[in-house]
């Protein structure tokens, strides 16, 4: 079992608490959105919720994996309203910004540290968080060339609408490479090779 330093653990911990607090906040701005009937951003949002919460249940594995007790935190009231979907995106940016900056202090750490383990296992946040801000950015660059919050509603439909139909063609793909495994692999001719071999 890999051993941690309690200052790694306590700064682990806050990292928990910073991924919960963010879970917390984009659940807020997702019921705002929906009360508004923009339903492909409150969706947007209610997906950074669990990607937020899954992130925080990461660190909670990996401290108990090497055997540290998890502090599950108390959280701060997020905001209930906003001045419009820029501001609510601007923030999201401004959130994960400060996350990323949290991050690469944990990876330096760990590095000073030579905890190897905890190096490695903070990278997948490292890269994680380049997919995060780069998202947000985009966001924020259509706002600003929309006339109109419905436009980026629509916007926001189009890329769930591609990301299905990208998700779906991937795992076709899939199957029509396994299936062509599995074909050339017991096909009659592979048997007969397989077995003068």
């Amino acid at each position: 079992m890999a051993k941690i330093n309690e200052s790694m653990v306590a700064a682990l911990n806050d990292q928990v608490r910073r991924e919960f607090q963010a879970a917390q906040n984009y659940l807020a701005m997702a019921v705002h959105l929906d009360g508004k009937s923009l339903e492909y951003l409150a969706a947007f949002f209610y997906q950074q919720v669990d990607e937020e919460r899954a992130h925080a249940m990461k660190l909670v594995r990996y401290l108990l994996e090497v055997g540290h007790q998890p502090t599950i935190p108390a959280l701060e009231l997020p905001p209930a309203e906003f001045e419009g979907i820029k501001d609510i995106v601007q923030a999201s940016l401004a959130q994960e910004q400060a996350v990323t900056a949290a991050i690469h202090e944990l990876v330096d750490g760990a590095l000073s540290a030579k905890d190897h383990a905890t190096y490695q296992f903070l990278l997948w946040f490292v890269d994680e968080q380049v997919e995060e801000e780069a998202s947000f950015g985009k966001l924020l660059d259509i706002i600003d060339m929309s006339a109109n919050v419905l436009q980026v509603e629509h916007y926001v439909r189009h890329m769930a609408v591609v990301g299905a139909a990208a998700g779906e063609e991937e795992a076709r793909s899939e199957e029509r490479r396994v299936g062509e495994e599995c074909r050339s692999r017991w096909s009659p001719y592979h048997s007969k090779k397989h077995r003068s071999s």
